[in-house]
C-alpha cells in the first residue's frame, strides 16, 4: 500500500500565484471600470470637453495598464513554474533559508517557502474581522496587535504581542507562552532585551529591502533579510525575480523566533 500523502495546510506556491493572478484581475477590472465611469461623469460635467475628461481619468488608466501588464507577465510565465510534488512537514524554525511572499491583508501577512517551493508556514495577525479592511492602515499600526508564527500544518510555534504606537515594544513568546525577550525600537538600531533588561540582540535596517540581526555580545550575525535577484538554484520554483529571502546562520530556534520579531517591525508597512 502507498502511504497517504501528508496534507499540508496553507497555500502552495502554485496556489499563491493563482491567488496573485486573481488580485491583478480584480485590480485591472476595477481601474478600467472606474476610468469609464469617471470619463462619462466628466464628459457630463464639462459638457463634452473630451481632452479634460481624458486627462481626468489618465491616472486610473495608467494604474490599470500597470496591473494588466503584471497579469500578462504572470500568464506568460506560469508555464515555467515547476511546483514541488513533495509534501513534507516544514517549519520556519527548521529551515536555514526562507523565501517570503506577502499576502493582501489589513496588517502584515507573510508566507514562507523553502528553496524548492514547499510551503513552510506563515506569520500573520491573529485578529480577523471585516472592520480591519476599512480602517486606515496607519491607524491599525497604532493599535495593539498579536501576530502568530505557524508551521505548514498550522501549529503555532511563536507569538508576538505588539504594544500601542508605531514604536511599541514587541513581546516574543514561544509555543508555551514563555517570554524569550522584548523587542524595543531604538534611534539607529533595534534591540531585544532579556528578562533582566540586558540587551542581547541588535538589528539594523541597512536599506528598505535589507536588514541584519546580530548577537550583541560578539556582534555575530545570525539572520539576514534581503531582496534582490533570486539564486539560480530556485529557477522554476518561483516566478518573482526579487522575492525576499530570510537566511539563518547557525541560529537556535529561539534566535529564529527573535529574528521574526524584526520582520514584524520592519516589514509591517510593506506590500499588503
Amino acid at each position: 500500500m502507498k502511504p497517504n500523502k501528508l496534507v499540508v495546510k496553507g497555500l502552495t506556491i502554485k496556489e499563491y500565484y493563482n491567488h496573485v493572478q486573481k488580485i491583478h484581475k480584480g485590480e485591472t477590472l476595477a481601474y478600467f471600470l472606474t476610468s469609464g465611469f469617471c470619463f462619462g461623469l466628466l464628459m457630463f460635467l464639462t459638457q463634452g470637453h473630451y481632452l479634460f475628461s481624458v486627462l481626468g481619468v489618465l491616472p486610473f488608466l495608467l494604474l490599470g495598464c500597470v496591473s494588466l501588464n503584471k497579469l500578462g507577465m504572470l500568464y506568460l510565465r506560469r508555464g515555467e513554474l515547476r511546483e514541488s510534488e513533495e509534501q513534507r512537514e516544514a517549519s520556519p524554525l527548521g529551515e536555514t533559508q526562507l523565501f517570503i511572499a506577502f499576502l493582501p491583508s489589513p496588517t502584515l501577512h507573510l508566507l514562507f517557502f523553502t528553496y524548492d517551493g514547499v510551503y513552510a508556514g506563515s506569520l500573520k495577525d491573529k485578529r480577523r474581522n471585516i472592520g480591519m479592511w476599512v480602517m486606515p492602515a496607519s491607524l491599525l499600526l497604532l493599535l495593539p496587535r498579536r501576530y502568530m508564527l505557524t508551521d505548514n500544518e498550522g501549529r503555532k510555534i511563536a507569538e508576538y504581542k505588539v504594544g500601542y504606537g508605531m514604536n511599541g515594544s514587541i513581546s516574543i513568546l514561544d509555543v508555551n507562552k514563555r517570554e524569550i525577550g522584548v523587542y524595543k525600537q531604538g534611534i539607529k538600531t533595534s534591540g531585544v532585551t532579556n528578562e533582566y533588561g540586558i540587551r542581547q540582540y541588535e538589528g539594523k535596517m541597512e536599506h528598505a529591502a535589507a536588514f541584519m540581526v546580530t548577537q550583541a555580545n560578539n556582534n555575530r550575525p545570525f539572520a539576514e533579510y534581503k531582496s534582490g535577484w533570486m539564486p539560480s538554484y530556485t529557477s522554476g520554483s518561483f516566478l518573482d525575480a526579487n522575492m525576499p529571502l530570510l537566511t539563518f546562520n547557525e541560529a537556535t530556534e529561539d534566535e529564529k523566533r527573535i529574528a521574526f520579531s524584526y520582520c514584524v517591525d520592519y516589514l509591517q508597512g510593506q506590500n499588503h
